[in-house]
């Protein structure tokens, strides 16, 4: 049995995330969707930061080898930005040697928008991904 908590334990979550994917970026003002086991261990973490009204950014971290993507968790997971906060897009920001993560975001239905070249201080580049509203009203996990 799994739960999902919906910004409750955001520090936990969003330290455990950027532990998982190495996220630098992802200041203090976040929210977090929270997909838990049944000893309370994250399966998975959808943090959103930087919103500015038009636009939220979205990090993703799951446990390696669990199987933790679900309709349910999937629409819980959209229903922050795109039904609460009523932003037209979400950017997902993905490391560029994540191409696990990219293929992903794409089968999802988001859209390559870019990359940003030796962002990281390893020197590693940023890969833009972004989702419009309209194509989460078209997705056929949409919950209606």
């Amino acid at each position: 049995m799994t739960a999902i908590l919906r910004n409750q334990h955001v520090d936990a979550a969003v330290a455990w995330a950027k532990e998982q994917i190495g996220a630098e970026g992802i200041g203090q003002d976040c929210a977090a969707v929270s997909l838990v086991d049944d000893q309370g261990e994250f399966l998975a973490v959808c943090v959103f930061s930087s919103y500015i009204g038009t636009n939220i950014d979205m990090h993703l971290a799951a446990r390696p080898g669990s199987h933790w993507l679900s309709r349910s968790y999937y629409n819980a997971v959209m229903a922050l930005p795109f039904d609460v906060l009523q932003v037209p897009r979400i950017t997902g920001l993905i490391r560029g040697s994540n191409l696990h993560t990219q293929r992903f975001a794409g089968r999802m239905g988001f859209q390559y928008e870019g990359r940003m070249r030796k962002i990281f201080a390893d020197g590693e580049d940023l890969v833009l991904y972004g989702f419009l509203r309209e194509e989460f009203e078209r997705h056929p996990w949409r919950k209606r």
